[in-house]
């Protein structure tokens, strides 16, 4: 998964960028020479502009504001000269609760984050893609979509349906050369997964290091994931020789669960 892969650069929207596994993306595919417009609701996006030549862009925008779908891509044709490739990155990690616990407001929340912005991003940025014969929809999904744990249905349910939209998507988009895909990583060290390691450590009545190690050493690799596992997962279903994979979610977990 290396820059030989790629026969041009992709002018790319990556969403939640401006920490974890969607600044990681940024930055490899910048350092892959692809054209990047990274968006995030944080003002912290700001620290990537003018990165790796110039080559990223920012943009702080919260994804479910209204019209966001639409200034995003309006965004990417002004600071980037066009679209290729989106990125569905952003999401949120829910209440952390058990179902009959939770709100309609907090799964609306995660809903109107994790599944519906990426949507109406997808809606919006698809007249573009097609244009070139060649676009790429990278949705980041989980392991929790098909492996849910307690208290954390809201988050599960929102990551099932992204994988959902990607294979829609990909029926839809194939005839106009575009592929859809879901990279859903596993246990990764992000900010995300120390919270739900902290919630599961209470559940467990155990301290977040110990529950840690827990989780890393029941992963056959015995690691967790870093953002360049799943940076080089996206890199390389941008590139040319991933133009014939479509509507698969390829998990990125060393091993820790299957389909």
């Amino acid at each position: 998964m290396t820059g030989s892969f790629q026969r041009a650069p992709m002018r790319t929207l990556v969403t939640g960028a401006a920490r974890g596994l969607g600044r990681d993306i940024a930055l490899k595919l910048a350092d892959q020479g692809h054209l990047v417009l990274a968006c995030d609701a944080s003002a912290a996006v700001s620290e990537l502009g003018g990165e790796r030549g110039g080559r990223i862009r920012t943009m702080q925008l919260d994804l479910t504001e209204s019209d966001a779908d639409r200034m995003l891509v309006g965004g990417a044709i002004e600071l980037l000269g066009g679209l290729d490739a989106l990125v569905n990155n952003a999401g949120v990690g829910g209440p952390g609760t058990l179902l009959e616990h939770t709100t309609d407001a907090d799964l609306e929340q995660v809903l109107a984050v994790n599944l519906l912005s990426p949507a109406r991003l997808c809606r919006a940025a698809l007249p573009i893609l097609r244009r070139g014969g060649r676009g790429r929809i990278v949705n980041v999904g989980s392991l929790f979509a098909n492996h849910p744990q307690s208290h954390g249905v809201a988050y599960s349910m929102s990551k099932g349906a992204l994988a959902a939209l990607t294979r829609s998507l990909a029926v839809e988009e194939g005839p106009y050369g575009t592929t859809v895909n879901t990279v859903s990583p596993g246990y990764m060290l992000t900010g995300m997964h120390r919270e739900e390691a902290a919630l599961q450590a209470a559940l467990r009545g155990v301290g977040v290091a110990e529950e840690l190690e827990r989780i890393s050493s029941a992963i056959p690799m015995r690691r967790h994931g870093t953002g360049e596992d799943v940076a080089a997962t996206v890199a390389w279903l941008l590139s040319e020789p991933a133009g014939y994979v479509s509507g698969q979610d390829i998990p990125v977990n060393g091993a820790a669960a299957f389909g």
